[in-house]
């Protein structure tokens, strides 16, 4: 059996009321040379019953240790060149996402490249930057609903490292990006994200916290920790958090949306 050209990856838990439109989107694509895994942790509100029918998708159920846990076991299912993971309620954001991405990977070699584009979040877009640094990736995660990871990432690293509840998609694009990995943008918005989820609640603020600064302590060097805060602190970074917050004003978000995009441009 021939490899697909993208696996897009869906863990899922009592997630019946979300799957549908995310594997709906996916089923949507104009590009065809795909597969669907959705690893479920035996759900028991009926999740696996909400799925639509494609002998596209591969259904694996089983508990599991956690949404990384999960993803480690779809990745070992999956046989594609290039992974995506959409969480459930996420979806692609039109119906030629993968096409276009296509366009750019049959050109590269999945053993070494890193695809990403953009993504829209409450009707307001997102758009990464077109060439990635450290710097950047210290102060700002890539969306992970973004990223479409070369088999090579998954030779390499193998999986992501559960040790990290929230942010072990964090570690392995530092790992990559680091590990020699080509990181490249393409100028399409890939997926609209839901967000909201547990590690964004007060209550995981503080172990989000704590994630963070190991693995910025283990990606980066302190000589370059000491520079970036000193940058961070000069631009203004918690005023500018306070204007992209829940609480600010959606005008005002989407005005300085609008602002960075363009520099990101």
């Amino acid at each position: 059996m021939q490899s697909p050209f993208f696996s897009i990856i869906v863990v899922s838990f009592n997630a019946r009321d979300t799957i549908e439109k995310t594997v709906s989107s996916i089923l949507s694509q104009d590009f065809e040379d795909y597969e669907i895994i959705v690893k479920d942790a035996a759900s028991t509100d009926g999740t696996a019953e909400a799925l639509p029918q494609s002998d596209k998708l591969r259904l694996y159920v089983n508990a599991d240790g956690g949404i990384y846990h999960g993803m480690n076991e779809a990745v070992s299912y999956a046989m594609g060149k290039y992974l995506l993971f959409l969480n459930c309620g996420d979806y692609f954001a039109s119906s030629d996402v993968l096409s276009k991405i296509y366009e750019t990977a049959k050109d590269k070699d999945e053993a070494k490249t890193v695809l990403y584009g953009d993504y829209s979040r409450n009707g307001v877009h997102f758009k990464q930057p077109s060439a990635i640094t450290s710097f950047y990736l210290y102060r700002t995660p890539l969306c992970h609903q973004t990223v479409f990871f070369g088999r090579g990432v998954f030779d390499t690293f193998e999986k992501y490292d559960t040790a990290y509840r929230i942010l072990a998609d964090y570690d392995i694009t530092l790992k990559s990006f680091f590990g020699g990995f080509d990181y490249v943008y393409v100028p399409v918005t890939v997926s609209d994200y839901m967000g909201g989820g547990v590690s964004e609640s007060e209550k995981m603020k503080a172990l989000k916290k704590k994630e963070y600064a190991a693995i910025q302590e283990k990606s980066f060097s302190a000589k370059d920790r000491r520079r970036f805060k000193r940058k961070l602190f000069f631009s203004f970074r918690g005023l500018r958090q306070k204007l992209i917050s829940d609480k600010s004003p959606r005008w005002v978000r989407t005005l300085y949306r609008k602002l960075v995009n363009r520099v990101n441009g």
